[in-house]
């Protein structure tokens, strides 16, 4: 569907005409149509399929990096990171970002999503990084879900195109008061933390808690990342944002003396990494769940086309252990194939998105009683999931790339079936 240029008719036939768009492209969109194969009944499964062990742990040469990058090895806050935001994301109160939210999935998100913003057009229709995960502040914090005073979501990208895979990994940090956000950069220390190096990981699901970043990798596990170990390479003498400077420490060429990531004006260091101990299993997709009175639980999940994958229980203080070998307390069958992204809150939501069956659905399920499911229309494409507490509404994001694609979007959290 596009629009007609302004000016082209006058007042009302205008309306009408975009009214009769609208009303034919919401009409259009099977709001009601089923996953297939449809969703089955939740079933217990084995947590002791699951393990993972603390390795390659880099907090040691993280914090080398931070005092010999940044200007007087200082720490670098992420409130000062998002007040040097320098791209500009839209919402729905925008014109442009409206029309093309209601040309995307024939007016799904336009008409029926509680909120969205629509990325930078040079995001948009990038080839090379497709987005992947999806988090905020109001994992890392309980209470008003603040850091360093800003709201904030961020979302993770992968280098190379949808169902592709390149070097680097990089995250976004988009600023709720300003609809700005800005690219990070993940790298890897060296053994000495004198130096660095990309991050390739799928990036398909992430968890800000604390100070802390959890990545998911399909087959590898999770890596780690702590904020108070940004690297600011922006007005920075000892170092270049200059596009062509290859990541790492440079000591000769035209950048001999310099630390590069790039182009980008943060780089995040890896702290750790929780090493996927069992063949078979997969992290895709990571969520929490704060519920008031309990501890906070984080939960990954496994895409599978042929078979339904598993979602599985983390208990926080598990996960911030940093060290040793640590399995999930509950694993359960998923109801659908295909799943992109979990989450719990009563009972269980997953984004079943893609695959040979073209799925893009949001299906609520529960693990007792009756069992039921129910489900709604997503996004094409759609991803991971976030839980915007303050907002009760489910978050995520499209991945693929075109002038009226990629847009992160929430809707309000449905009732369990």
């Amino acid at each position: 569907m596009r629009f007609p240029r302004r000016g082209r008719l006058p007042g009302a036939a205008l309306f009408l005409a975009v009214l009769g768009m609208l009303t034919a492209a919401v009409s259009a969109a099977p709001a009601t149509a089923a996953p297939t194969p449809p969703p089955r009944p939740m079933t217990t499964a084995s947590p002791s399929a699951f393990a993972l062990r603390w390795g390659n742990d880099r907090t040691a040469q993280a914090d080398n990096l931070r005092k010999a990058v940044n200007p007087g090895g200082n720490r670098i806050t992420v409130g000062s990171m998002l007040n040097a935001a320098n791209r500009q994301a839209h919402t729905q109160n925008q014109t442009a970002c409206r029309n093309n939210a209601m040309t995307h999935n024939g007016a799904l998100i336009g008409a029926h999503a509680a909120a969205y913003y629509c990325l930078d057009h040079a995001d948009t229709v990038n080839t090379r990084w497709t987005p992947q995960g999806i988090s905020g502040t109001e994992d890392a914090q309980p209470g008003a879900g603040t850091v360093n005073g800003h709201r904030a979501i961020v979302f993770s990208w992968h280098s190379g195109g949808v169902n592709q895979q390149g070097t680097g990994t990089r995250l976004s940090f988009l600023d709720r008061a300003t609809n700005k956000y800005i690219h990070v950069l993940l790298v890897r220390p060296n053994s000495t933390g004198t130096d660095y190096s990309d991050v390739s990981t799928h990036a398909g699901g992430i968890v800000w808690y604390r100070h802390y970043i959890f990545v998911a990798g399909p087959t590898s596990g999770v890596r780690v990342f702590d904020t108070d170990d940004l690297l600011r390479l922006a007005n920075n003498t000892k170092a270049s944002t200059d596009p062509a400077c290859t990541t790492g420490f440079h000591t000769s060429g035209p950048h001999a003396g310099k630390y590069c990531g790039r182009g980008y004006h943060y780089l995040l260091p890896e702290k750790g990494q929780w090493i996927n101990q069992r063949a078979g299993t997969r992290y895709d997709s990571m969520s929490l769940e704060r519920a008031s009175g309990r501890s906070p639980v984080f939960l990954t999940s496994e895409y599978r086309e042929n078979s339904v994958g598993r979602v599985v229980r983390w208990p926080s203080s598990r996960m911030t252990r940093f060290s040793g070998t640590i399995q999930p307390t509950t694993a359960w069958h998923q109801p659908v194939r295909d799943v992109q992204g979990a989450f719990s809150r009563g009972c269980y939501y997953f984004n079943s998105g893609g695959g040979p069956n073209h799925n893009r659905h949001l299906v609520s399920a529960r693990t007792t009683g009756n069992k039921a499911t129910k489900w709604q229309l997503g996004g094409r494409g759609l991803q991971d999931l976030y839980w915007l507490r303050s907002a009760n509404q489910l978050w995520t994001l499209t991945e693929a790339p075109g002038a009226h694609n990629r847009f992160l979007y929430g809707v309000h959290r449905p009732t369990c079936p």
